[in-house]
């Protein structure tokens, strides 16, 4: 890359997903589940690249495929080694911070995701995140420093499966509760198991029949219609 990307998003995406299959893949009203999480993350005022990072086995080729069908960029690496997948897609778009979202959260809120790099820049962190969200909303941004570290210095399978406990473990972090209306953190908006997808289905069709915004905001509206 010719420049320094302040603020790059990595979406982590894979198609042998234990508890559900080929789950990136699934449709939600006519899009894929991994089309449903790119639209919502590129509303982002602040992120300044997008790019999926996938694994390089031919398993996910379809992944890749299907973001070239949407000119979405893409990177491929080790299936097992995410923290090592992360650290070669930080390195190839020459990423100051990094912005992860994982594919099975379709509702991850664009002003979330702002409203946590503010706070990340206000507290000078190198970690930040919210805490007791809805299960779905889930995003960290830290620094390519502290990446670089963690990519250097972790040695369990724990720790490079899941990219970043030994930055929370090991450097400065700033966690906050998330704001008052998305701290509900029984409430799930995420497609891990069939149920998830099923229920998640009905809302992308129920919006798009009333045309309605398929957001955060009025999933947690029609949950407590229904509770």
């Amino acid at each position: 890359m010719d420049k320094l990307v302040e603020y790059l998003c990595i979406i982590q995406a894979r198609v042998n997903s234990t508890r559900l299959p080929s789950k990136v893949m699934l449709d939600l009203a006519g899009k894929t589940l991994l089309e449903r999480v790119y639209q919502t993350v590129s509303k982002s005022k602040r992120i300044n690249q997008i790019v999926v990072a996938t694994s390089n086995q031919q398993t996910d080729d379809i992944i890749e495929l299907k973001l070239d069908e949407l000119n979405i960029a893409c990177y491929r690496g080790d299936l097992n080694n995410v923290l090592k997948r992360f650290y070669e897609t930080a390195v190839e778009y020459d990423a100051k911070n990094i912005i992860r979202i994982t594919a099975d959260n379709p509702l991850m809120d664009c002003n979330i995701i702002d409203n946590l790099i503010e706070l990340y820049i206000s507290k000078n962190s190198s970690y930040s995140m919210f805490s007791n969200a809805v299960y779905g909303l889930s995003a960290e941004v830290f620094s390519f420093k502290v990446l670089d570290l963690a990519y250097k210095n972790a040695r369990n399978d724990f720790d490079k499966e899941h990219v970043t406990p030994y930055i929370r473990d090991n450097c400065k972090v700033y966690i906050q509760d998330i704001e008052k209306k998305y701290k509900l953190p029984c409430l799930r908006a995420t497609i891990d198991t069939i149920d998830d997808y099923i229920k998640m289905q009905k809302f992308y069709l129920y919006c798009n029949k009333h045309n309605i915004e398929p957001n955060i905001d009025n999933f947690i509206k029609e949950e407590n219609s229904v509770i």
